[in-house]
């Protein structure tokens, strides 16, 4: 068993990752000439209904921190878009014009591909939900995306580090099952031992 969890350590090649944040900005104005500025609770519902519109209404999971991240629900390949909520796990709280979008995949060109696509779906549909709303073209809102965000990271452990740990696992429970072992072995000698003597000491009365 220990030989197959180190096996499965060296298979690990880790994954990659990016948390790509995508700001919604909205439009300017005389009064709003600076749209980076401007916070709006409009523009906030605006960007939880392109989160729900890409993500389903029925999938928007409620996490107690909105540092939350696919990899730490053990995820692997696949990604997820939210406004962040930090309301904690009772309550709603969404004070930023921004979205998270996750996405964890096997290879860098697979991540950066699926950035590439969901970034502009995003676009798409905050374009498609003004038509709908006969929203005048002046007055739309435009997203961003924020160019820190969009690198993208390997994340593995070190594999020297992991076959340490599963050799010191492996060793450990090796050397409870021998322990345990061991120990009900000289149980039964004690055991046997006390019956023997048992035994001798009532022969002689048998005898009498």
């Amino acid at each position: 068993m220990t030989a197959a969890a180190a096996w499965g350590v060296v298979a690990d090649k880790g994954v990659y990752f990016t948390r790509t944040e995508v700001v919604f900005l909205a439009p300017t104005s005389s009064e709003n000439p600076n749209a980076l500025r401007t916070q709006s609770d409009d523009v906030i519902m605006t960007a939880g209904l392109v989160a729900k519109r890409m993500m389903g209404a029925d999938n928007v999971t409620k996490f107690a921190s909105p540092d939350v991240t696919l990899i730490g629900l053990g995820v692997r390949d696949g990604w997820m878009i939210r406004l962040p909520d930090t309301g904690g796990q009772w309550a709603s709280n969404f004070a930023t014009q921004r979205l998270i979008l996750d996405i964890v995949g096997p290879t860098e060109a697979a991540v950066k591909r699926q950035q590439d696509q969901l970034t502009q779906r995003i676009d798409d549909e905050l374009y498609a939900l003004h038509r709908e709303q006969s929203v005048d073209p002046i007055n739309d809102i435009t997203a961003i995306v924020a160019p820190e965000t969009t690198i993208i990271f390997h994340v593995g452990s070190s594999r020297q580090r992991a076959l340490g740990m599963t050799a010191v696992l492996g060793g450990g429970a090796t050397v409870a099952a021998v322990i345990l072992l061991e120990y009900r072995r000289r149980r039964a000698v004690a055991t046997a031992s006390v019956g023997s003597n048992a035994v001798t000491r009532a022969a002689p009365a048998l005898v009498e």
